[in-house]
């Protein structure tokens, strides 16, 4: 199989990408079930003939997480759907109306760092994106950048840090870092996505501390 758009956009891909999100471990404590909610936009879109995944990275003005690079997304409004979350977040922060994003569907919630919010990733496709063209909320992003296919299946874009002597990934992209939770979505949604035999990782070939990777020290 092929990293081609073709192939990875299909139909077929993407009903056994949808099908895989459901046998997803959970990450929930049980007892934080009830914590508030919050959703975040996965971006697939098509650039320079290869399927990327958009992130932002944070202003340095903002008080939750500033500086580091993340989905687009935010907290749930009330009345409203996590996908409704998610597009209206990414509207607001890059400019992308969701009439734009196809979406293929939702993937198992997850703890944020401080465990103090429920995070739940909304997979979906940009259509005709241009990334020069967009428009971020200059108060909430920083920067808007993308990484290909195939620099996700790079083992030298890959690395590691621990936290409570776990393992979690982080990819390198440039001057990027990309980990946390940002960093675990993206593993996660990349072995229901890409096949085993393309997508091999290696994140123990290089550690990073928490200090290394925090905005003040890059």
């Amino acid at each position: 199989m092929s990293l081609s758009p073709q192939i990875l956009l299909s139909k077929t891909v993407r009903e056994k990408c949808v099908a895989k999100f459901k046998e997803l471990p959970s990450y929930i404590q049980p007892g934080n079930l009830l914590k508030p909610r919050a959703a975040v936009l996965v971006p697939l879109f098509i650039q320079n003939g290869e399927v990327h995944l958009l992130y932002t990275l944070r202003s340095s003005n903002l008080k939750n997480h500033s500086g580091q690079v993340s989905f687009p997304g935010g907290k749930v409004d009330e009345n409203e759907s996590l996908i409704e979350t998610a597009l209206r977040e990414t509207h607001e922060e890059i400019g992308v109306p969701p009439s734009s994003v196809n979406v293929w569907g939702e993937m198992p919630p997850m703890q944020g760092r401080d465990g103090n919010i429920l995070i739940t990733p909304v997979v979906g496709v940009i259509t005709d994106l241009d990334v020069k063209k967009l428009n971020p909320n200059i108060h909430e992003v920083a920067e808007i950048f993308s990484v290909s296919m195939s620099s996700f299946c790079n083992k030298n874009n890959h690395a590691h840090f621990k936290y409570n002597d776990i393992i979690l990934p982080v990819y390198l992209s440039g001057n990027h870092r990309i980990w946390g939770i940002t960093g675990f979505i993206t593993h996660m949604f990349l072995q229901c996505f890409l096949p085993k035999e393309l997508y091999k990782v290696d994140f123990t070939r290089k550690e990073f501390t928490l200090d290394e990777l925090m905005p003040s020290k890059l």
